[in-house]
Order: structure tokens, then C-alpha cells, then sequence
């Protein structure tokens, strides 16, 4: 899985609003793409997302291996032979913005999930033509495949097509606008635009706000996208940056809050960056529910402000508090299936999911018991860690949480594909807290 990693590394995030993939959804696509697809007497192997890998020998047994896009559309088995292939542009430029295939009238109607593409239709005066016309299934999806490559590879055109083939030299338009400023070690990134958002709505990249102490009285941590601003603004060392502010907030009576929308928000902090329509969306919605925007800062601007106004300030180290867990889950050494995600899958998870019922009807014994069960047969998902710390929260069992959410962190820095690094600060930002109520509990002991 060393060979996946640099290519889905390399390949540019798709707008989503969460902005962050899970490791689960990586996973259950694999999983699905191998079940759909069984094993046949071929050198041929398709892994899903679109990749095919080919492994050939001579007769020397020197082997090659070649990497090869299979196309991006979805068969739905139908023998039709009146398919098409469409694209859509504007009139006035020639620029194509979209490109699909269908049958009927599907080239004219509104198109639920292609939200920029409508919205272009919209604004802008647009038209369709054909590619391709009088095609089985399997022709369309090929002639749309080639026809994405060619736009990507050939035009400056910015597409709107949330999946394009895996190996074009350009991405789509969702990218960070080229105007977008660059990431400086501890330096606020921006709310950024996306090469669509730019080109055709004019929307531009804008820096977060300045930073005012009185509007940190109650705060909400927000995680966006922190990939490369992990290594760039934080020099690799977030929890430094993240620690020290959240002591130098609570030293000071600041409140910290979970939720964005709470009554008394005073301010958004980003760890990451976001698209900037995305910050507007959710700047509309605190329109809404609470009547009024809420300042938004970026993480490095509240720590700088927080050092000049107060110095240096010591943070709780995880030394410093013992954890002892007391439990009956088996080493991890000693799980079944620990090397084999399918089997520990479809092995583990109807316990997780039995576990999760039990918790949420407040058996919360008899949850442990089952996800325990889920873990010894190999079930490796974020779901089952998350399931199992809320039910160790509930029951105040605060050193079982901090150690099955370390055991979370350091099986999904074990991974071998890309991990969301969303779900990683998402474990610390939990154990942070476990910690912190670990401590509250250690002195009410006393």
C-alpha cells in the first residue's frame, strides 16, 4: 500500500463541507470494489478509485509493473445502445464546465448533484452539445473518460466534475485559486477560493480576522483542512501550538465550547484552513440561529496574541498524570485478522454495531463487552474507537478512554494508505479533554 500512498497523496481534496476523507470511507471502497470484483486468472488487478495495476513477467521472470486510470463513470449494467456523451459550456467563451453521459433528456435537465455546474447555467448564458451519440453504457463511460483527459490535458478549461481520471496533468476546479497565498511557518493561511469560485463567480480568498482578546471569552475550535499547514505553519509540531493555547485560554478564564452554534460563542478558532464559501455558509447559518456573526481567527494569530499578552505558560504533559487502565481487552499483538482489514471487517463489525446499540441505550457494560469482541476479530475503524471512548466518558473511566484512544492514534498512524488527519486531532482533542477531567477527578480525590 506504499506504491497508493504517493499517488493518493498527491492528488488534490475534493470540496466537500467537512473537507476530509475518512479512513473508513477509503477503506469500505476498497472493500466493496474486492467484493464486486472477485479475483479472476489475470495479472490485471483493479483496486478501485480508478486505478488498475497490471503486473506482467518475461520468461526470465524479470517482472513490471504498470499503473493504468480505468474510466470514471459507474456502469449500471444497462444494454441500452442510445447512450450519449454531453458537455456543457458558455456561449460567449467556449469554455466547457461540464461533461457527462446519459440518455433522453438527461443533457438538458437540472442536475441535483452538480451544484457549481447549475449554478454557472444559472448566471451564465449556456448551451449543450454531443460528443458522442447512439453508444452502449460502456462506450459512454470510455468516450467521457477520454473526453475529462483531453479538456484537463489540453485546455485551461476549469471542469466542474467532481471525479476526473486519476492520472490528467492538471486537477478540476476545485483546487486552491492560483491566487491564493502561500502557507509560511507560523503565518495565518486564508480562507481560500477554488479555481471555480474565482474564475466564474468572482469569489476571492480572504485573511481571517484580526484577533481581539475580549472576543475570546468563549470559543469554538474548528478543523478544517490541516494537511500541509500541519508540516508548513506548525513545523510539524501542532499540538505544541494547540496545547499552549488552549492552557493559556483556560489559565485566563476563557471558556472553551464544542459547539459553533452555542448561545455564547464569542469566536471561531480554525486549526486549519477552509474554502471561503464555507466560512460564509456557516457565517449565514450564526446569522440564523443566533443573530449575529461570529469573529473568526486562525489558531497561529490567537497563539501569538496569547504569548505577547501573557509569556510563557506551562502546559499539563501526559507524564505528569499516571494512567491505569483496568480491563480485559487481549494485547493488540493478539487480535485475530490484525494484518487482514476485510476479514476483521465483516468479522468485527455486526459486534460494533451491536456494541453501539447497547450504548446508546445506556448498556454501557455490556457495550464495552461488545466492542471488546469487535476488536479482538480484527474490526479496525475510527467508529469502533470513537464508540468505545464515549462509553469509557459516560462511565467516567477516564484512563480506559486515554488509553484506547492512544491505541486509535497509533493504529491509524500505522496505516499504510493517507490517513485524515481530521480524525487524528479529532483522538487528541478527546484525550486532551479525558486528561483534563482525569486531573478535575484526581483532585476531588484528594
Amino acid at each position: 500500500m506504499g506504491l497508493l500512498s504517493k499517488f493518493f497523496g498527491s492528488k488534490k481534496q475534493e470540496k466537500q463541507n467537512d473537507n476530509q476523507k475518512d479512513l473508513e470511507d477509503m477503506r469500505e471502497l476498497l472493500k466493496r470494489e474486492k467484493k464486486n470484483k472477485p479475483p479472476e486468472n489475470t495479472n490485471d488487478v483493479r483496486i478501485g478509485m480508478g486505478v488498475s495495476f497490471n503486473i506482467s513477467s518475461d520468461e526470465n521472470e524479470n517482472y513490471g509493473l504498470s499503473i493504468s486510470s480505468s474510466p470514471v463513470g459507474v456502469s449500471t449494467g444497462s444494454t441500452a445502445t442510445d447512450f450519449y456523451v454531453y458537455e456543457w459550456f458558455i456561449k460567449n467563451t467556449g469554455e466547457i464546465f461540464y461533461v457527462g453521459k446519459g440518455r433522453g433528456d438527461r443533457y438538458k435537465v437540472f442536475h441535483e448533484r452538480a451544484y457549481e455546474a447549475e449554478k454557472i447555467r444559472e448566471i451564465y448564458d449556456t448551451d449543450s452539445r454531443f460528443v458522442g451519440t447512439g453508444l452502449t453504457e460502456e462506450q459512454a463511460i470510455e468516450l467521457e473518460d477520454k473526453e475529462i483527459t483531453r479538456i484537463l490535458n489540453e485546455t485551461n478549461d476549469r471542469l466542474t466534475n467532481r471525479i476526473i481520471p486519476l492520472f490528467t496533468k492538471r486537477g478540476n476546479g476545485y483546487d486552491r485559486s492560483p491566487n491564493t497565498p502561500e502557507l509560511q511557518f507560523e503565518t495565518a493561511s486564508y480562507l481560500y477560493a477554488s479555481e471555480i469560485d474565482e474564475h466564474y463567480f468572482g469569489i476571492k480568498s480572504r485573511s481571517f480576522d484580526e484577533v481581539k482578546y475580549e472576543n475570546l471569552k468563549a470559543v469554538v475550535f474548528i478543523t478544517r483542512n490541516v494537511q500541509d499547514e500541519i508540516s508548513i505553519i506548525y513545523g510539524g509540531k501542532l499540538d505544541k501550538y494547540q496545547s499552549e493555547t488552549i492552557a493559556l485560554l483556560s489559565a485566563n478564564g476563557n471558556k472553551i465550547l464544542k459547539s459553533k452554534y452555542a448561545k455564547s460563542v464569542t469566536a471561531w478558532i480554525y486549526i486549519g484552513d477552509d474554502y471561503v464559501t464555507n466560512y460564509e455558509i456557516g457565517q449565514g447559518q450564526a446569522l440564523e440561529k443566533l443573530g449575529r456573526n461570529i469573529p473568526t481567527y486562525h489558531l497561529i494569530d490567537v497563539w501569538k496574541l496569547l504569548k505577547e499578552k501573557f509569556g510563557e505558560v506551562e502546559t499539563v504533559s501526559t507524564e505528569e498524570i499516571p494512567i491505569n487502565p483496568i480491563h480485559n481487552r487481549v494485547p493488540l499483538k493478539d487480535i485475530k485478522n490484525l494484518y487482514d482489514w476485510d476479514k476483521g471487517f465483516d468479522e468485527g463489525m455486526p459486534y460494533w454495531e451491536k456494541g453501539d446499540k447497547e450504548r446508546k441505550t445506556g448498556n454501557l457494560e455490556r457495550a464495552i463487552e461488545l466492542f471488546d469482541i469487535a476488536r479482538y476479530n480484527g474490526y479496525n475503524a475510527p467508529a469502533l474507537y470513537r464508540s468505545y471512548a464515549m462509553t469509557y466518558r459516560k462511565l467516567k473511566d477516564y484512563d480506559n478512554e486515554i488509553e484506547i484512544i492512544d491505541e486509535a492514534i497509533e493504529r491509524l498512524r500505522s496505516e499504510k494508505i493517507n490517513v485524515n488527519e481530521t480524525r487524528t486531532m479529532e483522538l487528541k482533542e478527546r484525550r486532551e479533554k479525558a486528561l483534563a477531567l482525569k486531573q478535575k477527578q484526581n483532585s476531588s480525590e484528594r
